[in-house]
């Protein structure tokens, strides 16, 4: 491939000078010859403004799978050509040249991403996808001014949690000057990513895409491993003034809503093990839901004389070298420990219900060459567009091949026809993947339609089942005994070590305190326990001012998780500035809204791949239906969350 020559000897080491706000011209044409070409010629075309860069020869072609797409599909003489336009552009942007487009319009960003992502975009993404461009890129931009906010004296709000969730509370509570508390029962932030250590433990969803549009981080890897991702949470939550409001090592055991008062009552657990009573106008629940683990009852558990826990609960200083080791289950925990333990462990068998679909991980734990990450930090247009690629190609573009077509032929293996195309494709990978054993790919072949599950990335999981020392075995677990474990088929298995990578208690939100309402109801009662219901996964009827990150169906189907956490809380902002301008005390769902609402949600989900009974899945409860994801796109609950609509709640 032919690109912008760089200067010799320009590379830039870790512990060379970092000054993200200037590169040479040298370090430009470095990091250009390595950049994403569509994201380039985004660049190019809001700094000039020319046309000519949204129409033939430049317009890059539609990108297959997951992949980043870097060269756009065109040659390599028009990516050259790019190239050299964009060296340009950045040195004229560091150099304080106002680009001719400073923050696209809607009707510019669809032109502009059409062309970019290399499909039509429709009309309707344009308000959203400007305003995350200028977020990212302009965040000064007067579009993204919120309205002032005066709370009333006295008012304060008590935050469960710091994880993705209670973060982006804390950064709008503090902008909006509300005192609060956070109360995190672990001794550090970072919820999940604190609670899970074990071994290759790490996220499935682009570095650049798993951060707050507020933090941007200059990630070392394409998808980044469990301790770095833990080091940011922390360190935003500190950046962001959120680390001074947080009591750590406090267990939150109950919240109870006081009608008279209009106040919560919190109790807590301290570190000392005190029992302590806070009181508060509004509860924000940022409780995670993958954090409950879930280990079967099996007849012999408490007879295996060796070492045995949850995944998540994984020991410190554990040593696997050399020993016998099963893990129970294939899920996302299972796929990273397998690949990352198997060289170490004299055997390891692992047991599975069904095999997963699994997509290429065409940069699994490649790093981010130093140059390239100089430019992501100091081009804010490039950053911006690179960001947004990644949103379009694992967020929308995905979800259009998880909807069910009707008229679909082929019902059993597909929803439709790209999801059809999708299956061939993975097949394929797979088949590839598994080579010469055969005796494997049975096994490893899933008879469901892709996406069914949540679709899982190759981080090596199909070299360490290939391995001489590693069994698949196709079979649930039927029981435990002193040695090891009995398959349901009745072949024992001999272990050292026993891991359960079975999973959470996903379908039970908030689970882990005792809530009550109005009239002392409780929250269990209302969801008759893994049943949840609330009107946009926020508000629950005759629950006032409890507000949920992360409620029930409202993540991401395909997407990112920050994005969504942020655009429900900006909408929880958006309420708690109306009420105080109206003088409103207290506010929540209206029976007859959630009803409608999530009526929605269940005839949407009806037209899902995820309600297809070819498999089961944690996105669903035990009656059958999903309450772990929404089956909206992106764009569709960002328009439902776009204004507070206090017609849809209670005022009390």
């Amino acid at each position: 491939m032919q690109t912008a020559s760089p200067a010799p000897s320009t590379a830039v080491t870790e512990s060379s000078q970092f000054n993200p706000d200037r590169l040479s011209e040298a370090e430009v044409r470095t990091a250009v010859s390595i950049a994403n070409v569509p994201a380039l010629l985004m660049v190019v075309y809001q700094m000039t403004g020319d046309e000519k860069w949204l129409e033939e020869p430049y317009r890059p072609t539609r990108g297959k799978g997951l992949g980043d797409h870097d060269s756009g599909g065109l040659s390599d003489g028009i990516q050259d050509e790019i190239r050299q336009a964009a060296v340009q552009a950045i040195l004229d942007f560091q150099s304080g040249v106002e680009p001719v487009i400073v923050t696209p319009t809607a009707e510019q960003t669809v032109r502009m991403i059409s062309v970019c992502m290399g499909e039509p975009v429709a009309d309707q993404y344009g308000p959203m996808l400007s305003l995350e461009l200028a977020r990212r890129a302009a965040p000064n931009a007067p579009e993204l001014a919120l309205e002032p906010v005066t709370p009333p004296v006295g008012f304060n709000v008590i935050v469960i949690g710091t994880g993705v969730a209670g973060i982006a509370a804390a950064q709008q509570l503090e902008d909006m000057g509300i005192d609060y508390v956070i109360l995190e029962k672990q001794p550090e932030a970072g919820g999940n990513w604190w609670q899970n250590t074990y071994p290759g433990a790490g996220v499935d969803t682009p570095s650049h895409l798993y951060s707050f549009s507020f933090a941007k981080n200059d990630w070392n890897t394409h998808f980044e491993l469990r301790n770095e991702l833990q080091e940011y949470f922390g360190r935003v939550l500190k950046d962001v003034g959120g680390n001074e409001r947080v009591r750590y090592s406090t267990e939150v055991l109950a919240a109870t809503y006081d009608e008279t008062s209009r106040a919560w009552s919190v109790d807590v657990r301290n570190p000392d093990g005190s029992i302590e009573t806070l009181r508060s106008n509004v509860v924000i629940s940022a409780v995670g839901v993958l954090n409950r683990p879930v280990t079967p009852n099996l007849p012999g558990m408490d007879t295996f004389r060796g070492t045995s826990f949850h995944s998540a609960d994984w020991p410190e200083g554990l040593d696997l070298d050399g020993k016998r080791v099963a893990i129970v289950g294939t899920g996302a925990s299972s796929m990273q420990i397998t690949p990352a333990i198997a060289d170490r462990v004299e055997h390891l068998t692992v047991f599975q219900r069904s095999p997963q679909w699994v997509a290429p991980f065409e940069k699994f734990r490649m790093p981010i060459p130093m140059e390239l990450r100089r430019l992501l930090q100091s081009c804010p247009l490039y950053h911006s567009w690179y960001w947004i690629r990644l949103f379009w190609q694992f967020g929308d573009k995905v979800i259009e091949s998880l909807r069910v077509d009707p008229e679909w032929e082929h019902p059993e293996r597909s929803v439709n026809a790209r999801n059809d195309a999708h299956r061939e494709y993975f097949t394929r990978y797979i088949t590839a993947q598994v080579g010469d054993r055969t005796d494997l790919l049975d096994k490893v072949m899933p008879d469901y339609p892709p996406f069914g599950k949540r679709i899982l990335l190759d981080n090596g999981w199909y070299e360490a089942l290939r391995r001489d020392n590693v069994d698949l075995i196709n079979e649930s677990v039927a029981a435990v005994t002193e040695t090891g474990l009995v398959s349901a088929s009745g072949a024992a298995i001999d272990a050292d070590v026993i891991v359960w990578a079975t999973g959470f208690e996903a379908a039970r939100f908030v689970s882990s305190l005792d809530v009550r309402g109005v009239d002392g109801l409780s929250l269990r009662e209302a969801w008759n326990d893994d049943d949840p219901r609330a009107y946009l996964g926020v508000s629950v009827p005759q629950f006032p001012n409890f507000f949920m990150l992360g409620g029930p169906n409202s993540f991401p189907g395909s997407g990112s998780f920050m994005f969504f956490m942020e655009v429900q809380m900006r909408y929880i902002r958006g309420l708690l500035t109306e009420m105080f301008q109206q003088n409103i005390a207290a506010i929540d769902a209206r029976t007859d809204a959630n009803d409608k609402y999530n009526e929605l949600v269940d005839t949407t989900h009806a037209r899902t791949v995820w309600t297809h009974r070819g498999m089961s899945t944690y996105y669903r409860n035990s009656r059958g239906r999903v309450v772990f994801v929404m089956p909206f796109l992106n764009v569709e609950y960002w328009e439902m969350t776009r204004r507070p609509d206090l017609e849809n709640y209670t005022i009390r």
